[in-house]
């Protein structure tokens, strides 16, 4: 049986919510929800970038963006710093053996700055996880 994107999404949410460093989970278009007062920093924005079917698989791919407020008159090194370390935990917990989805070799990761609202810092990873779907007509529901 092939996961739904919802039990995709809600496997990425616990385990950000079960990371002692992060404080708030979301999934969504980010900037629509930055300027809400309730985000709690350190926060984790997980948006679906795309997705394809293939012959015997469903590949998606998600954007991680790891945010952290920084002071004004810093550069955010040590918040991107910090950042960069959730997303490779998070990344490992993905990467587990007990998934049973596959995740992209290669992760890309990009550092970025916010100024609106609020001083933000941080790290983008944009990673696609495989899941197996057998393509069986026979399993679909017709009337």
């Amino acid at each position: 049986m092939s996961l739904t994107l919802n039990q995709i999404v809600k496997s990425i949410k616990d385990y950000a919510n079960n990371h002692a460093q992060i404080e708030y989970v979301f999934f969504g278009a980010i900037y629509d929800r930055l300027s809400k007062q309730d985000v709690k920093y350190p926060a984790l924005f997980i948006d679906i970038e795309s997705s394809r079917i293939l012959a015997k698989q469903t590949e998606l791919t998600f954007g991680l963006y790891f945010l952290d407020r920084q002071l004004q008159e810093t550069e955010g090194l040590e918040v991107m710093s910090d950042m960069m370390l959730i997303a490779q935990d998070i990344v490992a917990q993905l990467r587990n053996n007990v998934n049973i989805w596959d995740v992209s070799e290669i992760i890309p990761m990009n550092f970025l700055t916010e100024s609106d609202p609020d001083y933000l810092a941080g790290a983008k990873i944009t990673l696609s996880l495989t899941i197996p779907n057998i393509n069986n007509r026979c399993v679909i529901p017709t009337t």
